[in-house]
């Protein structure tokens, strides 16, 4: 009885302890007793774990190892063909003869525009073109550029829809003294729209004279002129339309070693002559060619839609530059154009006329005769006033001087409609 009791007092205090026990600890007993392998399976042993990776460890500041950065993608280089040739096609009134010699008609434009199109011509945008010439972009080996020039609302009006119609991008150099100054000259509003659109806006100086004229101008009054056409006309267009003018039309393609440098130091990435020719990836960029629109010389334009004009620019003076330089004459009514005042302010710009005796100038109204005109040297604005009130009809300005011995003349047209008569006209 005795060996009984103690007997339950061991298996009490062992099932005590085996409740205490952890299973790590009952795990290792077990392995400790002796087994027999006799009508039993030998349980399978568990998988070890992996010991855990050390935490990471940083590096002391000073231990002179700087973490290398990964490495950058790799770019591949753009393929750019520099066989490629661009004509740069020139406008700059769509009215028809009643814009004069500078001006094409709408539906000649569009001609010009379909044969680019018949004839696998690529038409690109000035960015395009400024990226080949950069190495960023290829083009196609046949391209053309299309711009217009001075600021008429014709290139809104009439331009506009068939460059549209062609899917066509076109740049219009502008100089900033002609916008938003009645007549036919566009709107900075309009001209905003355009920049909505997408056409590249360039400058044209600020009152299109002629860059190189320096008579009445000191060295000093010069240059101080000249940045006011070139830096001025590119930083306005930058203010009222809030883009980067990035390229450059010189008035009548003229220039001379100031006006490079001024062209240069305002930062364009490219300038226009009107000295037609096939522009190759070398071509001088502040001196880019193009075949300007006159319609007494349409020999011109055919150059550029046939793609068979000079590769390399010429600096002498084109044949017909004198008659293109009259042919810019800027004035006031413009050509063509029909008004109701019938004692009309009569204005023209002469800058493009190049140099001239002063002294000889005088202006002619058709049936009204010579008239007194007062001239501002400094702008080159010859200004009159008819002595009479004007009966309704169409009347001639002739302008003429002496340049070199020479007589000089120049002409323009316009009507005189009542205003009720102009209110019928405007309204068919």
């Amino acid at each position: 009885m005795k060996k009984i009791l103690i007997l339950l007092l061991v298996l009490g205090a062992g099932f005590y302890a085996l409740k205490k026990w952890s299973p790590g600890t009952l795990q290792k007993i077990t392995q400790m007793l002796p087994r027999s392998t006799k009508g039993h399976t030998t349980p399978a042993s568990q998988p070890s774990l992996p010991p855990a990776e050390p935490a990471p460890t940083s590096k002391p500041a000073d231990s002179g190892t700087i973490p290398t950065p990964p490495a950058a993608p790799v770019q591949k280089a753009v393929a750019v063909d520099k066989a490629a040739q661009v004509v740069v096609l020139c406008y700059h009134r769509v009215e028809g003869k009643e814009g004069g010699t500078l001006s094409i008609a709408p539906e000649l434009f569009e001609q010009h525009l379909q044969r680019l199109k018949d004839r696998g011509i690529a038409v690109i945008s000035m960015q395009d073109f400024l990226a080949w010439r950069k190495n960023e972009k290829t083009i196609p080996p046949k391209c053309a550029l299309i711009t217009l020039d001075d600021g008429y609302v014709s290139a809104f009006e009439n331009a506009r829809p068939i460059l549209k119609k062609f899917g066509y991008p076109w740049t219009y150099f502008i100089y900033t003294k002609f916008i938003a100054s009645g007549g036919k000259s566009i709107t900075w509003e309009q001209l905003a729209t355009l920049r909505d659109e997408g056409v590249e806006i360039g400058a044209h100086t600020a009152t299109h004279q002629s860059l190189r004229e320096t008579r009445g101008k000191s060295p000093e009054s010069y240059d101080a002129w000249l940045k006011e056409e070139i830096i001025g006309s590119k930083q306005l267009i930058e203010k009222k339309l809030g883009v980067r003018c990035a390229v450059f039309a010189y008035p009548e393609g003229r220039y001379n070693a100031k006006v490079l440098d001024m062209v240069k130091s305002a930062g364009f990435d490219a300038s226009f002559t009107v000295y037609g020719q096939r522009v190759t990836h070398s071509a001088n960029a502040e001196k880019i060619g193009r075949y300007a629109w006159y319609s007494r010389r349409p020999q011109d334009m055919e150059l550029a839609l046939n793609f068979s004009g000079p590769l390399s620019p010429s600096e002498s003076e084109p044949p017909a530059a004198g008659e293109l330089a009259a042919a810019m004459l800027l004035t006031q009514p413009a050509n063509g154009d029909t008004i109701s005042d019938s004692a009309p302010v009569l204005k023209a710009n002469l800058g493009t006329l190049g140099e001239f005796d002063e002294n000889t100038l005088t202006l002619r109204l058709s049936g009204v005769g010579p008239i007194p005109a007062k001239f501002d040297h400094e702008n080159k604005i010859i200004e009159a006033k008819p002595p009479q009130p004007l009966k309704p009809g169409e009347y001639t300005v002739v302008v003429t001087a002496k340049a070199g011995g020479k007589k000089v003349e120049t002409q323009w047209s316009f009507k005189v409609v009542p205003a009720t008569g102009l209110n019928a006209t405007l309204n068919r």
